[in-house]
């Protein structure tokens, strides 16, 4: 079998001559492929903070939620030592709660349940005002401390030893239960 070569041409004959154009500057092409890569990135990002909300300090918004509704009840009317000894059968080490006295005087305790985790809330009466504690083992980074403020409360979170504290109250007497709780 003979194989022919296509770019051998017979004698005589001329091969057409084709626009050739010059190469495009290689500035160019950097400058079209970086547009291209940010484009793709920003509208990837644009589109997932779009299609996903926030979800900063989301259990700070469920315990402002359980301080305003009335949720299912685990002791009613409790005691400093029942409040002590119902929180350590739940996290199975002893809990920092505010010391209770005349001032002081727990109403409700109740568990609510975050990201598969247990959050022990004991609603207070201080003069005269509703004032929610809570506390949830803390798996997150470096403590820190939240603060919002929303519908005349003020709620704030912090770490103590090896949980997060959540606490609520009114913002007009934030002053006076922060300071009893030890909240900052």
């Amino acid at each position: 079998m003979k194989l022919v070569d296509a770019e051998i041409t017979k004698e005589g004959e001329e091969l057409p001559h084709a626009a050739v154009s010059p190469p495009r500057p290689a500035r160019r092409r950097v400058y079209t492929s970086l547009l291209v890569t940010l484009t793709v990135l920003f509208g990837t990002v644009g589109i997932i903070y779009t299609l996903f909300p926030n979800r900063d300090n989301e259990a700070l918004t469920t315990f402002i939620e359980a301080h305003l509704g009335e949720g299912e009840l685990a002791l009613d009317h409790p005691s400093g030592l029942e409040i002590r000894a119902w929180s350590l059968g739940i996290f199975g080490e002893p809990v920092p709660w505010p010391e209770v006295n005349d001032n002081l005087v727990p109403q409700s305790a109740s568990l609510l349940t975050i990201f598969k985790r247990d959050m022990a809330i004991v609603r207070y009466r201080m003069g005269g005002e509703a004032v929610s504690v809570a506390f949830w083992r803390a798996h997150d980074a470096p403590p820190q401390v939240h603060r919002r403020t929303e519908d005349g409360l003020y709620a704030v979170s912090w770490r103590r030893k090896r949980f997060t504290c959540f606490a609520v109250g009114p913002v007009a007497s934030k002053a006076n239960w922060a300071a009893v709780l030890g909240a900052p």
